[in-house]
């Protein structure tokens, strides 16, 4: 048994019928996927991590632990020849099932499609997409006759015990506790606002269209200018990204009359691998960082630009990924601990930026001339990923680029949000983003 680390408990307590802690993956195939291949194919790539055939148990001596669940891993084939409209799946109960879940929609002539399910105390983000590239090379080894690699990464499973090492050691935080200090504060003492005032949370009561998202995607020139700009202003791609979602959130605060003019708060997981973490199963390694703008912070797009560039710079410089891990542990030694301090705020941050950066760039298979994956007997036509809302936190923003495109996937909170707003919301997020400026 594997006792939870503390950012899985974060993730787990912050879990709850209204809000399931669920991200979700979804690629659509043109062509039709050979199914009984692809089954065969999650299953042999999955017993090398298994986090993601486990539940969780609390144990009186260790706390939350990960215990083996021996039922069959959960995938559900759907026949569905209208594939734009995915059915929201069922919240995963980790207590009583796996945090894994997957769903496969044959189209007929449409094509296919799988959508991945998983609870976020298992893995983050990085960990599921390598999970599904090797899924789809194993995949297409198969369908082309071929052996495919018994043991993708050559994954060690015995490194699950470092999973969620963060590498702080006494010398560095003490080298950088004045940053880490103000950090903190900013954590405790300043309230982020939601883009739209939000009904009263019943967290009890399960939502059957928790999964809402749309998405959009670029035209490979639109992505090259946008990478190009990052280059020339000297700023990296995600600092434009965060600039971008500041102005956008801005202005439909007060296209919808959102007088509030709080703290806007952008929330994005922040890496926490190392080489010990190349070869360890799919788990979560990873911590959060949160960047803070006023709504007069956006009215000058270049310094708005410059001070985002700095904050990132400085998160990094001064180790500031460290923080919400050390006041997480902190927490968890007061009374209530973590779950005390989740319902005492019920905004955490206005949004979720997740950038996944560029997708199965090294996966080795056949491409099409565009650059899309050929699998098989089938094209990966559309890559999206989603990470979970919460309460306050109407929206989670997710970037990805596949075939050398920029593809943004906005997921919604349908109870706070109307689609019409949610689509005005990312209209704006492209429009700031192919008129860089």
């Amino acid at each position: 048994m594997l006792p939870l680390t503390i950012f899985e408990k974060y993730m787990l307590l912050d879990d709850s019928l209204a809000y399931p802690m669920d991200s979700f993956r979804f690629l659509r195939f043109s062509g039709k996927l050979d199914i009984d291949l692809f089954e065969l194919s999650i299953l042999s790539v999955i017993r090398f991590h298994p986090l993601l055939s486990s539940v969780i148990r609390y144990d009186s001596r260790l706390g939350y632990v990960w215990e083996n669940f021996d039922n069959p891993v959960f995938i559900r084939r759907v026949n569905l020849p209208d594939l734009s409209c995915i059915p929201t799946p069922e919240r995963i109960d980790i207590f009583n099932e796996a945090g894994f879940k997957v769903y496969i929609f044959d189209g007929g002539e449409v094509g296919s499609s799988a959508l991945f399910q998983f609870h976020h105390t298992v893995s983050d983000g990085l960990g599921e997409m390598n999970l599904l590239a090797d899924i789809l090379t194993d995949y297409d080894a198969r369908i082309n006759g071929k052996t495919p690699q018994e043991n993708p990464r050559n994954v060690d499973l015995s490194l699950l015990k470092f999973r969620g090492s963060s590498g702080l050691t006494l010398g560095k935080y003490f080298r950088y506790f004045i940053d880490t200090a103000f950090t903190t504060n900013q954590l405790l003492f300043r309230n982020p606002s939601p883009l739209l005032p939000c009904a009263k949370c019943k967290l009890d009561e399960p939502d059957v269209e928790y999964y809402r998202s749309i998405s959009r995607e670029l035209l490979l020139q639109e992505t090259v200018d946008y990478f190009s700009f990052a280059k020339l202003r000297k700023v990296t791609v995600n600092d434009l990204l965060i600039r971008d979602l500041f102005l956008s959130m801005n202005n439909c605060r007060k296209l919808w009359g959102n007088s509030d003019g709080g703290w806007l708060r952008v929330s994005m997981p922040m890496s926490l691998r190392t080489e010990l973490h190349e070869r360890m199963p799919a788990s979560n390694n990873v911590t959060m960082v949160f960047l803070d703008r006023r709504g007069r912070s956006c009215s000058d797009t270049t310094t708005l630009l410059r001070g985002i560039n700095r904050e990132t710079n400085w998160i990094k410089q001064a180790e500031q990924k460290h923080v919400l891990l050390l006041s997480l542990n902190i927490c968890n030694l007061l009374p209530g601990g973590i779950g005390r301090m989740l319902r005492m705020r019920e905004c955490r941050a206005t949004a979720v930026l997740s950038n996944l950066g560029r997708v199965f760039e090294l996966l080795p298979v056949l491409r099409r001339s565009d650059g899309r994956l050929i699998i098989g007997k089938t094209v990966l036509e559309d890559v999206e990923a989603s990470p979970p809302i919460r309460y306050g936190t109407l929206i989670s923003a997710s970037v990805l680029t596949y075939a050398g495109r920029l593809r943004l996937i906005l997921r919604y909170d349908a109870k706070n949000m109307t689609q019409n707003q949610a689509d005005q919301l990312l209209q704006s997020y492209i429009n700031n983003i192919i008129s860089v400026r």
